[in-house]
């Protein structure tokens, strides 16, 4: 004698209850791919907009400080009528802050700061300086790549790979300030 009270659950019955379980676990692994590769389509879109922002942030930074570094040589230019490629000689003479000869976000870097006086066609003697940072330097620690492609537009367009005050090799005795 069969039970009636429990029901009979045939094959088919029982193939279509644990596909249904398997078609919701398959269909959770796939939402979750699906939101990690969204995930990471918004990394790498952000990433440069991030790495514009910040640098932005740091060259205002460097601008900045290469301002303050040329008020201070043309400080000492006005007594001197030259220009000074030392650092310690604007610090002594109370020219410039000792902290101001360092890069920011640089590690501890100076700027590199170089000074001359050329003689023009005419023989009138020109002072000149010039004090930059490179992308390398101030950029440190941001995406390399990013950086190394700034590098390489600067050097292919023949231009200062970074911000510099000043160009010797130009002959630039205004001492603009040039990204």
């Amino acid at each position: 004698m069969l039970c009636t009270r429990w029901p009979i659950i045939n094959a088919t019955k029982i193939e279509t209850i644990i596909g249904m379980k398997l078609a919701k676990h398959h269909n959770l692994w796939l939402t979750l791919c699906v939101l990690g590769l969204v995930v990471i389509c918004f990394l790498s879109i952000s990433a440069p907009i991030r790495f514009k922002k910040e640098q932005g942030i740091r060259e205002q930074a460097v601008i900045n400080r290469l301002a303050k570094i040329r008020a201070a040589e043309l400080k000492y230019y006005r007594i001197h009528k030259v220009y000074t490629g030392d650092f310690s000689v604007l610090i002594k003479g109370g020219y410039l802050a000792d902290s101001l000869q360092y890069i920011p976000y640089s590690d501890g870097k100076r700027f590199d700061l170089a000074a001359t006086v050329q003689v023009s066609k005419s023989g009138r003697q020109l002072p000149l300086a010039e004090c930059g940072a490179t992308y390398d330097t101030y950029l440190n620690g941001l995406d390399e790549n990013s950086i190394a492609n700034l590098i390489e537009k600067a050097n292919e367009s023949g231009r200062y790979a970074g911000i510099r005050m000043g160009d010797i090799a130009a002959g630039d005795s205004r001492l603009s300030i040039n990204k």
